[in-house]
């Protein structure tokens, strides 16, 4: 399985929750209907664009569900059929763009990456042997950390199952830097005030480039098409670089 930048890559038992009274698959999504999941680190910026998208010649009404529990293609199928005309917030990795089977991606919002987080100006080349690095479990940096890509850096390396703990054990000086999904940051430093300090640098690693982008069925390039257009007139209008701007990572 591809890394994903989000907590948990584990198959979500959601979809019974999500069924609404008098929910039909064969029906279809309304087309002017958009998924976006409150647990991704993305969630702020996705609601903001959404909001903007209106006038600029697509109005879409969000519908938001909760991933933290963990996502699947097959469970981004379920939401295509059955719920939305796009998802909001998906993951490009740029080495290997990968979207579910029957499902496209529309142009990329957002360009982000994982970084390398620490208390002081640190980055990759001069982190020294022996040193403490927490990071997610399965993601890119663990994969890195392990030697998945080659040789295993001579680094300590501290597991955690969630961008949070990570961000948590550098904060109480658990671990002397970390690696960590940017957009996470972001969120994080919304709601702690003590890590708005945290120095952030390029993260060069194989698998740690994303893009943002939104999901549609292959078969309503109609639908791609007018969210495309929208995003376009947001982005000449400089409103949209505004919204994304926290959670860019375009060098590095």
């Amino acid at each position: 399985m591809r890394p994903r930048p989000f907590d948990a890559i584990i198959a979500a038992a959601l979809a019974l929750s999500l069924h609404g009274p008098g929910a039909s698959a064969a029906a279809g999504p309304p087309s002017s209907r958009v998924c976006l999941d409150s647990s991704s680190p993305s969630f702020a910026a996705d609601r903001r664009i959404v909001a903007s998208l209106a006038r600029f010649g697509d109005p879409l009404t969000p519908f938001v569900f909760d991933g933290g529990s963990g996502v699947s293609d097959r469970f981004f199928q379920y939401l295509s059929r059955t719920k939305c005309a796009l998802i909001m917030g998906f993951p490009v990795d740029l080495t290997d763009p990968d979207p579910p089977d029957g499902l496209a991606l529309t142009k990329a919002y957002l360009t982000t990456a994982y970084v390398l987080v620490a208390r002081t100006p640190l980055r990759q080349e001069t982190l020294r042997p022996g040193m403490r690095i927490a990071v997610g479990m399965a993601t890119p940096p663990h994969f890195y950390l392990v030697g998945a890509f080659g040789k295993a850096p001579n680094y300590i390396a501290d597991m955690y199952q969630s961008q949070e703990e990570v961000l948590q054990a550098l904060v109480s000086r658990r671990a002397d830097a970390a690696m960590v999904w940017e957009p996470s940051v972001v969120r994080y430093q919304a709601t702690h005030p003590e890590a708005r300090g945290l120095h952030l640098s390029p993260l060069r690693i194989q698998h740690a480039r994303w893009r943002i982008a939104a999901l549609y069925r292959q078969t309503d390039s109609a639908q791609a098409r007018r969210f495309e257009s929208a995003l376009n007139r947001l982005e000449r209008s400089g409103q949209l670089e505004l919204i994304v701007k926290p959670y860019e990572r375009e060098n590095g």
